[in-house]
């Protein structure tokens, strides 16, 4: 899907194909570094372009789950993924959502338009719930996700540790479907 930002761009939001396997790696390491706001610390994402293959192989034929890339002008530049919390039947209401967009393209719009794609995905599949962490201090993506209908739901104290020993504590939002 394509969508027009805010800069006068176009953003095609799509699902993954092989060929992008060397290229997500390369967003994934790059936006490692650029934010404190996710899961790893530079470096530990460790996955070679066979490996990923499998990983977009595996999602392109789930029934569970999904994942949508955001391209500018042939240039993968942030995804996210969605899929259901768990696969037992008593959670199949409920699915959760990953963002992770690079620097450069942050306040664009992007993150809204995946957004967008997640949820339709999640009405699509006759999800009710839809779930995420985010740091506490990301008020960026906080506010996105509010604007989308999230709310905070918890606080998970210490959630992610740094390098340095400091903590970040992260928020457990919730949109009802």
């Amino acid at each position: 899907m394509n969508y027009q930002l805010k800069n006068g761009k176009t953003v095609t939001i799509r699902k993954p194909a092989l060929e992008d396997a060397r290229q997500i790696i390369e967003v994934i390491a790059q936006a490692d570094t650029e934010t404190p706001f996710l899961a790893r610390n530079p470096g530990e994402f460790q996955t070679t372009a066979e490996q990923e293959k499998v990983v977009i192989e595996r999602i392109l034929q789930s029934q569970t789950s999904t994942w949508f890339l955001a391209e500018i002008e042939n240039r993968i530049v942030g995804q996210c993924s969605v899929g259901l919390v768990r696969g037992y039947q008593r959670y199949q209401h409920r699915a959760e959502v990953a963002f992770l967009l690079l620097k450069d393209y942050c306040n664009m719009g992007i993150g809204g338009k995946l957004m967008l794609e997640c949820l339709n995905w999640c009405k699509e599949h006759h999800i009710l719930q839809v779930e995420l962490d985010v740091v506490t201090t990301n008020e960026r993506a906080i506010s996105m996700y509010r604007g989308f209908g999230f709310e905070v739901v918890g606080t998970l104290p210490r959630a992610l540790r740094y390098l340095d020993g400091s903590f970040a504590d992260e928020y457990f939002m919730v949109k009802m479907l």
